[in-house]
């Protein structure tokens, strides 16, 4: 698993020792175990990446295979300025909006009367176990979904996810405001059953 701001990972026993940069630079010269042992240690946290995007495991599937097609292309572009980390995620953040974005225009609702916005905050989401919370927002339709992701999972600002969706920042606030208001609903909804 690769750390923010390391120079070292804890990948399995025979590459434990193994720096960082060097793996990395064996990985841009052809080493196929090094960039293995980077695959490993990518896998789990972008698949999820990949699926809460996709919002199902067959999409998440080809997200991710792209994905870690296009670190790997890349590895030369890496730099070493920042985590290695951080920077293949936002590689797989950008291969699954690429995604979302050919296989259909994402929809974003304008304001209407079924939607009420009522708050701006989420209660009750500290009781929620990730998976239940994970559930809930893959419920969400695509738009809201995608917004979520990139503002509250990937801290993304408004400004910058207005540029990555070819939209405006009041939509991106518009759009997070009624997810949270669907989300609240179906926090309370988990609640009552």
């Amino acid at each position: 698993m690769l750390v923010k701001g390391s120079t070292k990972t804890n990948f399995n026993k025979s590459n434990q020792e193994t720096p960082f940069p060097v793996l990395l630079e064996m990985a841009k010269n052809g080493d196929e175990k090094a960039f293995k042992a980077i695959y490993d240690a990518l896998s789990g946290k972008m698949y999820s990446l990949c699926l809460r995007y996709a919002g199902n495991p067959n999409d998440a599937n080809d997200y991710f295979q792209d994905g870690i097609i296009r670190v790997y292309r890349n590895l030369a572009n890496f730099k070493g300025t920042g985590s290695f980390e951080g920077w293949a995620r936002r590689i797989f953040v950008n291969t699954c909006l690429d995604h979302i974005n050919k296989k259909q225009k994402l929809n974003f609702s304008e304001i209407n009367d079924e939607i009420s916005i009522e708050t701006n905050e989420l209660t009750g989401v500290e009781r929620l176990s990730h998976t239940d919370l994970f559930k809930l927002i893959q419920k969400l339709p695509e738009g809201y979904r995608t917004v979520v992701n990139l503002y509250l999972v990937e801290e993304y600002n408004h400004k910058e996810i207005s540029e990555m969706l070819g939209i405006s920042e009041g939509t991106s606030k518009s759009q997070l405001s009624r997810a949270k208001t669907l989300l609240q609903k179906s926090i309370a909804a988990h609640y009552d059953r």
